[in-house]
């Protein structure tokens, strides 16, 4: 079965208050109307919706809405100087977590927080659970930078610490699997030899398997580049058990959006 947590709807008492708050924290609105409003987090797809309430006052929520910020501090100190009150400013909890506690103007309890790989993989977390949502984009892309660290100061045991013993890399579904980190970095040392400035940029993370995109120049040139997708494949200690690879030399953006654009160019003449 598919799930996802898509969104979290309050209720409020009077709409246009509701959405200069939120509006406030950085949220973003896309969807309003007289009774209702919807914002997008300015980070990743998540929703969040203010109803109002129709019949006279109500009790606020007794739950607590929850929006993590990679810059907590400076979060909390930009919203208190344009005038946001907070019941608890930022502060360091037992469970790693750091949270500053507010309310909406309907009385709604708010945290903002920072967790970070805590969030989804604190150190207590049930063992039976491990084997599943282990992979976070913060542990993937701590992954993408050892191994072009590696690579780059091609320091094998480095690179070997980041793969499972039995990896299987696949270059296309037309080339034969290569197992192991020794071979996977020989296949590499080949390959990455033809190349320069090469990078690697998360694209995303999906259950165990995290998506990248990898850059480089064709020696030294700059107008044909090198680009592929990597699909890569993890274990709960965080070694990689898989790698595919499809991609090969390609023009530069810049180059195909100069074709793109002599293509629309000639179809108005």
């Amino acid at each position: 079965m598919s799930m996802a947590l898509n969104q979290v709807t309050v209720s409020v008492q009077q709409l246009p208050e509701a959405v200069a708050f939120y509006k406030g924290l950085g949220l973003h609105l896309i969807v309003q109307s007289a009774h209702y409003a919807r914002f997008v987090c300015p980070d990743g797809l998540s929703t969040f919706s203010v109803h109002q309430h129709q019949e006279g006052t109500f009790p606020p929520s007794a739950t607590t809405v929850y929006f993590e910020c990679a810059q907590l501090d400076r979060q909390v100190a930009s919203l208190k100087s344009r005038g946001y009150v907070f019941e608890q400013g930022p502060t360091d909890q037992p469970w790693a977590w750091r949270e500053a506690y507010l309310h909406d103007p309907s009385g709604n309890r708010i945290c903002l927080y920072h967790a970070g790989e805590t969030r989804v993989n604190p150190d207590w977390r049930l063992p039976e659970s491990k084997t599943k949502h282990f992979l976070t984009e913060a542990r993937f892309t701590h992954w993408l930078n050892s191994i072009q660290t590696a690579l780059g100061d091609n320091d094998a045991a480095s690179l070997r610490s980041l793969f499972a013993p039995d990896v299987r890399l696949l270059e296309s579904p037309f080339a034969a699997p290569v197992f192991g980190p020794l071979k996977v970095k020989q296949h590499w040392d080949r390959a990455m030899g033809l190349y320069a400035n090469v990078s690697y940029h998360l694209i995303g993370v999906q259950g165990a398997i995290g998506y990248a995109q990898l850059e480089g120049t064709w020696g030294a040139s700059e107008s044909v580049v090198y680009s592929a997708m990597l699909a890569l494949r993890f274990n709960p200690a965080g070694l990689c058990t898989e790698v595919v690879v499809w991609g090969g030399p390609t023009i530069s953006r810049g180059v195909m959006l100069k074709n793109v654009s002599g293509v629309f160019s000639r179809n108005q003449a």
